[in-house]
């Protein structure tokens, strides 16, 4: 019985670090599909819009447990391969038009843990070309 108690407090560390890990996994893999999603939406759509490319964005991301993304945290931008240059309106083959979208989550863990960072923000952009 002495033993278990003194392992129990590690074992119980162990196992709720690992679910706070597997949780940060899981919205890593969210806000990465979310990303490729409002972008996609925007590249494929024949009459695209910023608020329709983050609603893509937010749905992707909010699908998975936890998460609680608003298109407050996605910026959509457009522009030509360079990044800055201004699309012609329609984009043609020889000058076309990228479409990037990115996504910021900011994460914290489910308990504040003594000696571990408690939060982080992960942070992704997908850029795609439009064609409309």
């Amino acid at each position: 019985m002495i033993e278990l108690a003194l392992m129990l407090p590690m074992l119980v560390f162990a196992l709720l670090g690992g679910a706070d890990m597997a949780r940060a996994f899981a919205l890593q893999i969210a806000v990465e599909n979310g990303s490729r999603a409002g972008a996609e939406a925007y590249a494929i759509d024949s009459t695209p819009t910023n608020a329709e490319a983050q609603a893509a964005a937010v749905a992707e991301v909010n699908r998975t447990p936890t998460a609680n993304l608003s298109a407050a945290d996605v910026t959509v931008t457009k522009a030509r391969a360079d990044g800055v240059t201004a699309c012609v309106s329609p984009p043609t083959v020889t000058i076309p038009c990228f479409v990037s979208v990115r996504v910021v989550y900011a994460w914290s863990t489910l308990a504040a843990w003594p000696f571990v960072p408690n939060g982080g923000t992960f942070d992704r952009t997908t850029t795609m070309r439009t064609f409309y």
